[in-house]
């Protein structure tokens, strides 16, 4: 509401506020049609309508109040006229998807919700209003300007629209208008109403309509004095019927059969912290702030100090039914926190106070692990960050702070002033981890994952830096003699680096046609320089290998030599909360992006070594994706193709082209995982460099050729739009909130990614399952898991059990996926890894 509008209902009578929730949350809908969270979420018409009541209940004083809603638009009028409403699109799916948010605001915020098979909005209003009229004063709220009618001594409309926003009583109304609002029905009778398609009577407009309803009265009157009304009586009685109909049609039905008294429909007080959980999952922040302005914060707890000998004995309780439960949120002090209160506590205290029963709620187990060590092992740990990332992977953090927000729906300043109340925090996401199905997923990949990871990242991997310092020189020397051979080609010399330099050459000095522009110039981006190599111009292929020797050199071989610690190892971060398939990630650095291009990139895995007395053993799934794809798929030629063992690819280019080669194979390749990534016929065209009528009938081909696909792809959209999420093999879950976005393209990277997070998350939890087998079974062999670069392994087993350690992780890798066609891994053994 732009500002607050006069009302005469400041006064002794009670007022109830009754709104008109769908008509309100179509008009938000369509008024902030691009507002959307950082995923694609619509938000629009819930940000609209939150705002209002917001407004709302700090302008109006009142104690009774109400939201009524459509059900569907079958309603009674539709039995009456097939014709009513029928002119309307279908309900979008981006305000489906809104109106719980919109539901349960207002509930939260005190509001009554109400709705009634068969019976719209308007109805349920106008029989509460004729209803409670009698004791109290009734505020309608809506953007409909038909409920007007329900005007009446006690019982004003605020109507409200993007243009204007206007309140009337009895007596504004008759003012404007000159007759009463309870005749709109009879001129709409005659006038029709092209928004709801009534039709009316045929050549009468709204001038007219209100002209004869005047001077007659009412609709019924008017047809007793029919002859009266002239030239006009021609129409009126051809159309009597029409026009009985259409006032049935649009008169408001105050005789719904609805349980409703006045006590029911008190206001009741604000639940402040789902208000503010609505506005933090939808991402408005505007929201949030308006919530705290009008309400306050919710009452919560305060953390108080306790000290280490309050804490044992709050800890230390004898009751073994109930046993105590305690957060531990890792630091530097680590802190150990319960209801009552929290403790700064030293490395020791922990491993003291630490109960061996009981539930530990705590923030980063792998972190956890490291603080603790091994012992922590045994203790009851639950790590709500990677709970709260099950359920929510789309989240950029998971720290303490990120999670007690994102649960709590709450700011918070300091981990120690809330501290108290992160076993609320951990009680919460574990109770939604349960409603979710995610419990699988949490304890038998992710939270036995955090120990293998731990132990990965404490072991680290040998590095060979002499090796690498050698590689630094030799890149060094090979970057200059280009610099040299670049400069003799163009003429000049000048800083490869600078784009402004490099494009004054290029189209100035060298007289080079550009291929696009940008901001501050002509492009010479790789793209460009690409282009130019493949028209045979030699100053563009020396700039590429520069290009490429330059980032191998600075964003590999000296970042690699930068973490080698003392011991000569990397010891780098691995990440499950990294990606929102389930891959794990890496950083600091991050190893699994070694280059494996070409020969020269290939250069750099080669200073990963063994440990002495160690071999190192690396496998990788063959064509894992493709084969969980023919598992979930349960397509015919897939899975016979994959049992017998053949090639693949070269049987998909026998399917798409009859017969196999070396390049008919790498197109088959390519239509084989570009399906998986939801990859189109312009996208296909290019990669391959093919016309775009080419590319669609490869990708035609191989879903006439491999029906069950087809039909696997359609049933994952089909379930991403009705669930809005996807899950894997193991039941991970991957939201997809671009589906119900208004952009289209939003929508369709959506579908992509559904099919991709199904597929490629599948192959994610395999790999992990394979990664806590495995690290069991190699520590009987005195050997070690040191690397997941995706669907590849890299471990070191002792030299005298190489032969072993090459059979336990192709077993192990092998079983770790229970498919209807077998899993393969290919194994290496080397002194390098390559």
């Amino acid at each position: 509401m732009s500002q607050k509008p006069t009302t005469t209902f400041q006064n002794s009578s009670p007022l109830l506020v009754a709104i008109d929730g769908t008509g309100l949350a179509y008009r938000f809908f369509y008024a902030l049609k691009n507002l959307s969270t950082s995923r694609g979420f619509p938000t629009g018409a819930v940000f609209g309508f939150a705002r209002f009541l917001l407004k709302l209940v700090r302008d109006f004083k009142f104690e009774y109040c109400l939201v009524a809603f459509d059900v569907s638009r079958k309603t009674f009028r539709t039995e009456i006229s097939k014709d009513y409403k029928s002119n309307r699109k279908p309900v979008p799916s981006a305000f489906k998807v809104q109106m719980p948010f919109i539901k349960r605001f207002a509930e939260c915020i005190g509001f009554p919700v109400i709705e009634k098979e068969g019976y719209e909005a308007d109805d349920i209003i106008g029989t509460v209003a004729k209803k409670v009229s009698k004791n109290c004063k009734v505020l309608i709220v809506t953007s409909d300007k038909d409920m007007r009618q329900l005007i009446s001594e006690n019982v004003s409309v605020l109507f409200t629209t993007p243009k204007q926003e206007k309140l009337y009583d009895l007596k504004t109304f008759i003012e404007e208008f000159g007759f009463h609002p309870s005749l709109i029905p009879d001129i709409f009778a005659l006038s029709g109403d092209k928004i709801d398609n009534i039709p009316g009577v045929p050549g009468i407009g709204e001038k007219t309509a209100i002209q004869l309803i005047k001077e007659f009265g009412s609709l019924e009157n008017l047809y007793k004095n029919i002859e009266k009304t002239g030239n006009k009586a021609q129409v009126l009685k051809k159309y009597e019927a029409q026009a009985f109909n259409s006032k049935k049609l649009s008169q408001i039905n105050t005789e719904v059969p609805v349980e409703i008294d006045l006590e029911s429909l008190k206001r009741k007080e604000p639940k402040v912290e789902c208000l503010l959980e609505i506005a933090s999952k939808l991402e408005m922040k505007t929201v949030s702030m308006e919530v705290l302005k009008l309400f306050g914060k919710p009452k919560t707890d305060s953390s108080k100090k306790l000290e280490v000998e309050t804490l044992k004995k709050l800890l230390a309780t004898e009751d073994l039914l109930n046993p105590p439960e305690c957060a531990l949120i890792p630091g530097v002090p680590p802190i150990v926190s319960v209801e009552e209160g929290y403790s700064l506590v030293s490395q020791e205290e922990v491993l003291e106070i630490l109960p061996k029963y009981g539930r530990i709620y705590t923030f980063g187990l792998k972190e956890t692990y490291h603080l603790l060590g091994e012992k922590a092992k045994e203790f009851p740990f639950v790590d709500v960050s990677l709970c709260w990332y099950l359920i929510n992977p789309l989240q950029k953090s998971y720290s303490p702070e990120a999670v007690y927000e994102s649960v709590m729906h709450l700011p918070i300043t300091s981990v120690v002033a809330k501290s108290s109340e992160f076993v609320k925090v951990g009680r919460k996401v574990l109770s939604e981890l349960k409603k979710e199905n995610l419990e699988r997923v949490y304890w038998e990949i992710e939270h036995p994952l955090a120990f293998v990871l731990y132990e990965m990242e404490k072991r680290g991997i040998k590095v060979d830096v002499e090796y690498l310092k050698e590689l630094e020189k030799v890149f060094e020397n090979y970057l200059s003699e280009l610099e040299e051979n670049i400069w003799k080609l163009s003429g000049t010399k000048f800083n490869l680096n600078s784009p402004k330099q490099l494009s004054s050459v290029l189209f100035g000095k060298l007289g080079l046609k550009p291929v696009k522009r940008t901001k501050t110039g002509f492009s010479t981006d790789t793209e460009t320089l690409t282009y130019y190599a493949q028209q045979g111009i030699e100053i563009a292929k020396l700039l590429l290998e520069y290009r490429k020797i330059s980032k191998l050199n600075s964003t590999f071989v000296k970042s690699l030599l930068k973490h080698v610690g003392e011991d000569g190892r990397i010891h780098t971060t691995f990440i499950q909360t990294g990606t929102a398939t389930g891959r794990l990630a890496c950083a600091n650095p991050n190893l699994q992006n070694l280059p494996v291009s070409d020969e020269i990139s290939k250069k750099i895995r080669q200073a990963i070594v063994p440990s002495e007395g160690f071999k190192l053993v690396w496998a990788d799934y063959s064509q894992i994706e493709l084969r969980i794809l023919a598992h979930l798929s349960e397509d015919e030629e897939l899975i016979k193709a994959f049992k017998s063992g053949k090639d693949i690819h070269g049987e998909t280019a026998l399917k798409l082209f009859g017969t196999t080669n070396e390049e008919l194979r790498r197109i088959a390749k390519m239509v084989n995982f570009g399906i998986i990534y939801g990859m189109t016929p312009s996208g296909l065209a290019e990669r391959l460099g093919i016309p775009y009528k080419e590319a669609k009938t490869y990708i035609d081909k191989y879903f006439e050729t491999f029906k069950g696909v087809k039909n696997f792809i359609e049933k994952v959209i089909e379930t991403a739009y009705r669930e809005g999420a996807v899950r894997t093999i193991f039941g991970r879950k991957r939201p997809l909130p671009e589906l119900f976005s208004p952009d289209k393209t939003l929508r369709n990277f959506g579908e992509r990614a559904g099919v991709n997070a199904t597929v490629q998350g599948s192959a994610a939890d395999i790999v992990k399952v394979a990664m806590i087998k495995l690290h069991e079974e190699l520590k009987e062999l005195g050997g070690y898991i040191l690397l997941q670069v995706h669907d590849e392994l890299v471990v070191e087993v002792p030299e005298e059990k190489v032969e072993e350690g090459v059979k336990v992780v192709k077993e192990v890798m092998e079983s770790a996926g229970n498919l209807r066609v077998p899993l393969e891994v290919n194994v290496e053994v080397g002194e390098r890894w390559t």
